[in-house]
Order: C-alpha cells, then structure tokens, then sequence
C-alpha cells in the first residue's frame, strides 16, 4: 500500500516515528512536510528518509497560523496513492482540498491530530468536526479526543488512538550510559533533592509558581533544588524571582540545548519533572527516563501527553494556579528511599514502553492500514 504524508512540518521529535515507517517492509510512505516552522521548533532532515518527496513553502498569517501549503495539492495527486495521511489542523486550507478530492476519488484521508480538547465551542467546534468528517478518520494522540469525539457521535471505527511519541531507541540507549550526578552536586554545593524543568521560559508555563512552591516546600523542611532546562523571553524575570525569594543558589538556568545525554541526564537525577502550566512532550521525556511528572489537572488546557501520567503513580496533577496544591503535588517525590525510587522509575518506563512509542505507532498504522504484523 502507497500512502502519501503531507505534514505541516517535520519536527525533530518525530524522526523515530518517521524512520520506522520509512523502514516498514509492507507499507511504502512517501513524506511531505513543510520547510520552515515558528515558535522555535527544531526540525529533522526529512531528505533522511526513502521516502522523502520534497518540501513545501508554508504561508502564515499574522499571529503564525499555519493556513496553507504551496504546492501541496498538486503533489499530493502527482502519484497513484491509496491513502493519505495529512495534519490534523483545520487551519490549513489545502489539507481541505486535498481531503475533498481523495474522498471523490474513493481514497481514504486520516488526519494525525490532537482532536478535541474539550473548550471548543460554536463555529471553532462546528469547523473542527465538518474537517473531521470531511476526511473521514482520525489518528488521535489520546484517549481522552476519543471519547470526546464519541460523545459528539463520532463513529468509533472511523477512529484510532496513536498517542505521541520521542526517539525512543536513541534515548534508550542514553539511559544506559547515564553517570552519576556529581557534576549537578557540585554546582549546588549540596545533595537536596532536585527538580527539572524542561521547555521554552514563557509565562504561560508559569514557573513563578514553582518558585514559590519551593520557598513553601523549604519552609515545611522539604529544601529541593531546581534546574530550569530552557531560554525564553521569562528568563530575566524569573532569575529576578528567584534572586527576590531568596533561592539565587538553588535554581540552576542552564539554558537552552538539544544535547539529549544533557537532558536526560537531568531528568534521570531529579526527583520530579515540574510544568505548572500545560506539559507536552516533556512528559514522554522524563517518563522515558523513569522521573515522575507533576503539571496541572484541567485536560482542556493540557496536551494529551498529559494521559501518561497515573497520579501516586507516575506523577502527580493539581489544581491549576494553586501554589499550595503545587507543592503539596511534588512534596510525596523528595523523600523516596533507594528501593522506592526505583520502583516509581520502572512504573514510568512501563507507561512509555506500553503506550508512547514508536513501535506502539507502528502496530496502530499496521492494523489501520489493514497488514497483518505486529
């Protein structure tokens, strides 16, 4: 079977999807993506892969929606494909044509999306499910899209869950190469227990709170130290905070980098991984490297990834913009003993290995598109 992927980019997190369907013995994809991106995602070469049909020209309008794809439409009809697999963002209004004519030519359209959230009301709902109906089936990130969907009488065989996913086999192995954490001890000058943050400095990822819920921690005799993985336009302010609450020498801003032995390194050491605002990918991260996650509850402002964590579990969830609840979350993590620790580690490794990974996505496109090997 050919099926032909028309991406709105092709974000360096993905490469370990896109090689193993790039790799897949009985399904030939051929990728698309286009060429430049906004908000500071890095990108893979997508000219990597076998399959790799060239770039497109993305045109944003103000405020950096992604609305159309120059030369998508011709090229996704420039071969003889039996599916297609296309963004599942309703903003971009080729995807619209093309999903049109493949459905008048009897060929079936899935869209790779996030679904529902959960807020959407009036005409922004109204457009997202005429997209979704238009192309026909959804390949969703999480189960909670899925039953949302459900309750808006979105047939369930129309629909498949493919959750997200990172280069699992690269940071694997990375995992086991991990040292110790002498060089992070010798920074702080002390052993205290340590959180990560990992992610682009922004208020909207409301690490004040954090900060605060530090200071509270410190006050009930649960001292921690924090590493703050990242560069964004918050950093001045929050390094002001932090210098202002006294804890100028318990937060690390280490900046921004890619080096994934760096950031798994910190994530492997701490003691929790903390996003007060919404989470993301950063929490396949750290479940990845077997540190618990601890972000806020309300799903309609959180990404899917979020389903990943068990609360007591793998993780802990509070109630958003509540600096109390926020250290009360992360308080049950700085305290575990040896034993304890690793048991928490395997549970958040179970997580990744069951659900958020490439071969898990893999199975989920094998079964979609009808082949039998698992």
């Amino acid at each position: 079977m050919k099926i032909c992927c028309i991406f709105n980019i092709a974000p360096l997190y993905r490469e370990g999807i896109y090689r193993k369907m790039d790799d897949d013995p009985e399904l030939e994809f051929d990728f698309l993506a286009g060429e430049e991106s906004t908000g500071g995602i890095a990108l893979m070469d997508l000219g990597i892969l076998k399959g790799f049909r060239g770039y497109l020209h993305n045109i944003y309008r103000k405020g950096g929606k992604l609305v159309w794809q120059k030369k998508a439409v011709r090229k996704a009809f420039s071969k003889k494909y039996d599916a297609y697999i296309l963004t599942g963002n309703p903003g971009i209004r080729s995807n619209w044509i093309i999903a049109l004519l493949a459905r008048l030519t009897g060929r079936p359209v899935y869209l790779w999306t996030h679904g529902l959230h959960g807020d959407e009301r009036g005409m922004k709902l109204r457009k997202n499910l005429w997209y979704f109906r238009l192309a026909g089936h959804l390949l969703l990130y999480g189960e909670r899209p899925y039953r949302l969907l459900l309750e808006r009488g979105y047939p369930a065989r129309r629909m498949a869950v493919i959750y997200n996913s990172l280069d699992y086999d690269k940071q694997a192995a990375i995992r086991e190469r991990i040292g110790d954490r002498g060089f992070i001890r010798n920074y702080f000058g002390n052993d205290l227990p340590l959180l990560v943050f990992v992610g682009r400095l922004t208020v909207a990822k409301k690490l004040n709170l954090l900060l605060e819920a530090m200071v509270r921690l410190e006050s009930e005799g649960s001292a921690c130290n924090l590493v703050l993985v990242g560069d964004g336009p918050a950093r001045e302010r929050l390094e002001k905070e932090a210098d202002t609450l006294g804890l100028a020498d318990r937060v690390w801003f280490y900046g921004e980098t890619y080096d994934d032995h760096i950031i798994g390194t910190f994530l492997y050491h701490s003691a929790a991984c903390v996003s007060p605002g919404n989470v993301g990918l950063t929490a396949i991260h750290s479940l990845t490297f077997g540190t618990p996650v601890v972000t806020h509850s309300d799903g309609n402002r959180q990404g899917p990834e979020y389903e990943a964590i068990e609360p007591g579990i793998s993780g802990s969830l509070f109630a958003e913009n509540d600096t109390e609840a926020l250290a009360g979350a992360i308080r049950p993590w700085l305290g575990l003993g040896r034993q304890s620790r690793e048991e928490v580690r395997a549970a958040c490794r179970r997580i990744i290995d069951e659900k958020f990974n490439p071969d898990r996505q893999m199975q989920v496109l094998r079964t979609v598109f009808g082949t039998r090997r698992h």
